[in-house]
């Protein structure tokens, strides 16, 4: 076999190895845009969302392919530029591997259906800080932490607080 040949032989497959990568890190993106959602959208539940699994499927069953491909680069059946990109390729896949595990291990059911629950009106929000004229906040001195100090004209209860008095004056 001619050295021509053997470098052409190399290329192909390089060039083959190359496209597979580039497969690889698209699913490998695909992951993180299905598990980091952006805009408040809810994450997919790594158990029940079908799009999640098959993707997760994909990348683990990668893995071994990928050891066994940086091994066979590490023997010099391929270029230092593609072993360069298979050791990196196959970094992230451990890493987004790990990272999938541990989001499945720390899945609840509530993290991945409070999102998409039904929002709360206004009114459930902010229930407890409306205020409305059937129970006036209650008469006497504020109950509470005091400096110790006290203002002489405020020891007296009154039914009127100072700005009460300045409308009535304006309005009057």
């Amino acid at each position: 076999m001619s050295g021509s040949a053997a470098t052409s032989k190399t290329s192909a497959a390089d060039a083959k190895i190359l496209e597979d990568l580039g497969t690889l890190k698209e699913k490998m993106e695909l992951c993180d845009a299905l598990m980091n959602p952006g805009a408040g959208d809810p994450k997919p539940s790594l158990h029940s969302s079908e799009a999640m699994l098959a993707v997760v499927g994909f990348l683990e069953a990668c893995a071994p392919r990928m050891v066994e491909l940086v091994e066979a680069a590490a023997s010099g059946a391929l270029s230092e530029d593609i072993f360069a990109e298979c050791l990196a390729v196959n970094d992230r896949l451990q890493k987004q591997l790990a990272d999938i595990e541990t989001a499945a291990l720390t899945e609840t059911s509530a993290s991945t259906t409070a999102a998409s629950a039904a929002p709360a009106s206004v009114e459930q929000q902010f229930e407890d800080l409306l205020l409305d004229d059937e129970n006036p906040p209650p008469a006497g001195p504020p109950v509470g932490k005091s400096t110790g100090e006290e203002d002489s004209k405020q020891s007296a209860v009154t039914t009127q607080d100072e700005f009460d008095d300045f409308l009535a004056e304006r309005t009057g």
